[in-house]
């Protein structure tokens, strides 16, 4: 059964990320997409805000009951912002 935050009551999902050949990119630990086009993905995850710099990039697969995201394109920048949850002891890390 997944850890739950008794703050928000939401399951604690995984947070991961693996990017083949500044190509393909697969994650896990996304809350929400809040803006994507071809050049740029924005999302909420469990690490924090994330940004996602590139070209020609498209969503092959987004699966957000799950946490699960792929994106197909030329990866340029990954960046974090934000806090990431406190509850892993992140809070500072990704600032």
């Amino acid at each position: 059964m997944p850890k739950t935050n008794a703050a928000a009551e939401a399951p604690v999902r995984p947070h991961s990320l693996t990017l083949d050949n500044r190509k393909t990119l697969s994650m896990t630990g996304v809350n929400e997409v809040i803006s994507f086009d071809e050049k740029q993905l924005i999302l909420s995850t469990e690490g924090g805000r994330m940004t996602i710099d590139g070209e020609g990039m498209h969503v092959t697969s987004l699966l957000l009951e799950e946490g699960r995201l792929s994106v197909e394109g030329t990866v340029s920048a990954v960046t974090y912002s934000g806090r990431a949850s406190a509850r892993k002891g992140l809070g500072g890390l990704f600032r």
